[in-house]
């Protein structure tokens, strides 16, 4: 029989980066939009709550760590834990 080994933490924070770019994508076919629009750093309002939403459900349902979340989206850790915080004073 086989040993199987965990998978390195490497191998995971790419797994969790996959699963939150499929979230994205998600997000974008339902609103009509690209995964580029939701990423890119445009500040208007619906945007934004949308990016909040993705980088909450992230943190919530995959537990990505900030920096995992933030290397998706082309932020800094803080960012992504002042959306997380306003996406849950919703």
């Amino acid at each position: 029989m086989r040993d199987e080994t965990p998978p390195t933490i490497h191998a995971e924070r790419m797994e969790q980066q996959r699963q939150i770019r499929k979230m994205v994508e998600e997000a974008a076919k339902a609103l009509h939009t690209t995964p580029d629009a939701l990423i890119c750093h445009d500040r208007t309002s619906w945007n934004v709550s949308v990016r909040d939403e993705i980088m909450w459900r992230a943190r919530r349902e995959l537990k990505a760590s900030y920096p995992t979340i933030a290397a998706v989206f082309r932020y800094n850790h803080t960012a992504v834990m002042a959306a997380v915080r306003r996406y849950e004073k919703r």
